[in-house]
């Protein structure tokens, strides 16, 4: 999934508009949901965490810029005609850290349904999203790409406690602290971040469940030993990456 840029509002702004560097998994829920056509607040359920797993990975360096937009002030359905004039918000858009280039995110997704995950596959395959698909604000459309689907052939469960170099956010409880040799790693330098992201909704948009994570803004692997299982994924091509859920991922099979 890749765009210009992406703006994924954290919950808690008000006057000026901050953003997830990531889109949470709330978001990844609604992205599957428009692709799949199921209509609003329907689908908290059939996509929550006791359904599905949902996680997501950084492909692309990024930086974060503010710019002011001028959105129309509306308080009713007849101010969208822009009869009520305007008003400017600060916004937080992440982009790619070069300002070249597109931004792409890799979504991780499962569900215990079958069906979900045939249709799914059939429409991102051959591009056809029931609605189109933004980063975040619906002026912010992205691209789907196509990857792969994992079988459960190759799919290696990575027991707790191993030194893993984990490519999706964490939850910050599950990690036990950085890998083995971490300090003498004179490799691709490691920039984390935490933040609180929202995790579910509750029934009719409720206020739901929100987590603490931590990540990767650089889209390099995180050297991690973690509390929980983690998942290597063996794509045909020869290539590998390790993935963390924050659904219990010992069930994903």
């Amino acid at each position: 999934m890749s765009g210009r840029m992406a703006h994924f509002r954290k919950v808690h702004t008000n006057s000026s508009s901050l953003t997830y560097l990531v889109p949470p998994r709330t978001t990844l829920s609604g992205i599957v949901a428009a692709i799949l056509g199921l209509e609003r607040d329907s689908y908290y359920e059939q996509l929550g965490p006791r359904n599905s797993w949902l996680t997501v990975s950084l492909r692309t360096p990024v930086r974060t810029v503010m710019q002011t937009i001028n959105n129309l002030f509306v308080k009713s359905p007849s101010d969208l005609s822009g009869s009520n004039g305007h008003t400017q918000v600060p916004t937080e858009l992440v982009i790619p850290q070069t300002g070249e280039g597109v931004l792409t995110y890799r979504i991780y997704f499962s569900h215990r349904d079958s069906a979900v995950m045939s249709e799914l596959v059939e429409r991102i395959a051959e591009h056809k999203p029931v609605y189109p698909v933004a980063l975040g604000t619906a002026s912010m459309l992205a691209s789907l790409h196509w990857v792969e689907l994992v079988t459960a052939e190759r799919l290696q469960l990575i027991p707790a406690g191993t030194d893993i170099d984990v490519v999706t956010p964490c939850l910050l409880d599950d990690v036990a602290g950085w890998a083995s040799g971490f300090d003498d790693n004179m490799g691709e330098p490691v920039e984390a971040v935490k933040d609180l992201m929202p995790y579910s909704f509750g029934p009719h948009r409720t206020h739901g469940w929100s987590r603490e994570f931590i990540l990767e803004r650089s889209g390099n692997p995180m050297p991690l030993r973690l509390r929980s299982p983690a998942w290597r994924l063996h794509f045909t091509d020869g290539h590998s990456e390790v993935i963390a859920f924050a659904e219990d991922g010992e069930s994903l099979r």
